[in-house]
């Protein structure tokens, strides 16, 4: 019987609920897919229409972390007139509250998935090209608006922000403050000199000047290695008694 989107997203729901549950409990070696479909209420053959793998079931987590912390920021009042700093701490804050309910399985999980021997996983490339194309869009709306200059180096930017992203979880799953308030100074400061940079070009600046050295020093010195090069070869040549035609 074909069932609903509606249905399938409940069960999807229902499935990564269990499965943080159980392996809480059990621990993700001994949690299984059919303990797991049980305790979801589906068929244990189900379970794979949507998960193949217990490892697809922690990564499936992830990304549906984050896509509720997209629309959660679209239900925000006014979030298209923040500027991208706000946007960027928004979107963080609002992962990390997400996680919350489910800190044991974060601080669990975390790691494994995102620090995996492989980083190929198809799974966890999958949550990090999502990643980018939301921050992507962040900073394409505020380049066309003005707020940002045209950056040269948009993808080097992109998966920095991936790497602060990682680094942000980490630094909150470690962070015995109260309400976190460690982990909220350390993103508002950190975001603070970012955005300044990037408003002021800072970046591109860097870029201009390490080509400009690149160009007036590495390649200069090329032609003179090359020079001494053909200068030896020839005094080689002419003491062997071959000189050259």
């Amino acid at each position: 019987m074909k069932i609903s989107v509606e249905q399938k997203d409940e069960n999807r729901r229902a499935i990564l609920d269990a499965a943080v549950d159980l392996m809480i409990e059990k621990g993700f070696r001994s949690m299984t897919m059919r303990a797991v479909a049980r305790k979801a209420g589906i068929g244990d053959a189900t379970i794979y229409n949507y998960f193949p793998t217990k490892e697809s079931l922690v990564q499936g987590y992830y990304m549906e972390a984050l896509e509720t912390a997209v629309r959660t920021l679209s239900e925000v009042e006014n979030f298209d007139g923040f500027d991208l700093r706000e946007r960027l701490q928004a979107l963080f804050e609002t992962i990390l509250e997400g996680y919350l309910a489910d800190r044991e399985f974060v601080s669990e999980t975390f790691s494994s998935v995102f620090f995996r021997p492989v980083p190929a996983d198809r799974g966890v490339r999958a949550i990090r090209a999502r990643f980018l194309e939301i921050a992507t869009e962040q900073f394409e709306a505020a380049e066309e608006s003005g707020e940002l200059p045209d950056l040269m180096l948009k993808e080097l930017v992109y998966h920095c922000l991936w790497d602060y992203f990682v680094a942000v979880t980490l630094y909150w799953l470690k962070d015995d403050s109260e309400q976190f308030v460690n982990t909220t100074v350390f993103i508002d400061k950190s975001l603070d000199l970012g955005y300044v940079m990037l408003k002021a070009g800072v970046l591109d600046k860097i870029t201009g000047l390490a080509s400009f050295l690149f160009k007036s020093h590495v390649l200069s010195r090329i032609e003179m290695f090359t020079e001494q090069r053909d200068t030896f070869k020839r005094l080689k040549d002419e003491f062997m008694g071959h000189a050259p035609a």
